[in-house]
């Protein structure tokens, strides 16, 4: 179900798609939670390139020992 769906991140952006900062392993665990597909520990997420630009990503999360689910990542900007 997790893998099914895509979930939104809105953070703020300059110009061109450039974020200030970059996405957290917190800020997925709360746009999971957001979106309803329950709550998930922000140290079980692994994002395995740092995300500094908004469009598609992918994090994985690690449900049990040995069950791992990667999510697709919609990074928008805030307007």
């Amino acid at each position: 179900k997790i893998e099914a769906a895509k979930v939104r991140l809105t953070v703020k952006a300059g110009n061109g798609g450039r974020l200030f900062g970059s996405v957290k392993t917190e800020h997925v665990a709360d746009a999971v939670e957001a979106a309803g597909l329950g709550s998930i520990d922000k140290r079980k997420v692994t994002i395995t390139s740092p995300i500094k630009s908004t469009g598609d990503h992918e994090a994985t999360v690690r449900l049990h020992e040995d069950v791992v689910a990667v999510i697709a990542l919609q990074v928008v900007a805030a307007k």
